[in-house]
Parts: C-alpha cells; sequence; structure tokens
C-alpha cells in the first residue's frame, strides 16, 4: 500500500516537471522568434548610436578647435543678442527634475534602456 502511495507521488512529480519543461520551451521558442524579428531593429539602432557618437565627438572637436583659434564662443554671442531683443520670447519650459529620467553615458546602457523600454522584448 505505502509503495503504491511512494510510486503514484513520483509519477506526479514526474508528469508536473514534464509539463513545466514543456512550457518553458514554448516561452524560450516565443522568446527566440522575437528576439530575431528585432535583430534588423537592434542593428538599426546600434547604427544610429556609433553615428550620433561620431556626430558628437565632430562636434565637440570642431568647438575645440574654434576656442583655439580664439574664435567667441557662440553661447556667449546668442546670449548677448537676446539681452538687446525688442520682442519678448516665449516662456521657457522649466526641465522636471523629479522625473525618472536616466543619463545614458555609453552605448551598452542606451542598448539596455532600449530594451528595457520596448513593450515587444518583454515576453
Amino acid at each position: 500500500m505505502m509503495t503504491t502511495i511512494i510510486d503514484s507521488v513520483i509519477i506526479l512529480l514526474l508528469i508536473g516537471s514534464i509539463g513545466y519543461g514543456y512550457v518553458v520551451s514554448r516561452k524560450v521558442r516565443v522568446l527566440m522568434a522575437t528576439l530575431k524579428e528585432l535583430q534588423p531593429l537592434v542593428h538599426e539602432f546600434s547604427h544610429a548610436v556609433e553615428k550620433s557618437e561620431l556626430s558628437v565627438h565632430l562636434m565637440r572637436q570642431n568647438i575645440e578647435d574654434a576656442e583655439k583659434a580664439g574664435a567667441e564662443p557662440v553661447a556667449e554671442t546668442v546670449a548677448v543678442e537676446k539681452a538687446f531683443s525688442s520682442q519678448r520670447s516665449a516662456p521657457q519650459r522649466e526641465v522636471d527634475t523629479s522625473s525618472k529620467m536616466r543619463v545614458l553615458r555609453d552605448k551598452k546602457e542606451l542598448v539596455k534602456a532600449f530594451f528595457e523600454n520596448t513593450p515587444a522584448a518583454r515576453v
């Protein structure tokens, strides 16, 4: 009698673990299919990030070159022009510092944030 109960418990546990393995297998297949769909988007996003990094580097280099050449910084010129403007400017919106925005410093953080914020990436 006791051996029958132990055998039936073992059989139930085996059936449960096989069922759980099947469910996990289906979820992994869905995840892999989603990742294959996202692969071109990730490559495009990565290319855009690299292009942006290059543009920022070139802008910084141009600013440094202009400062070395003794040119007046553009920001100061704009501030002087605004001070003597005869028209009122539109009210400036204040930046909400209480929001949960993160400053992303490099490409890895940018790609990670992309996947965290994309609803299709969540399974």
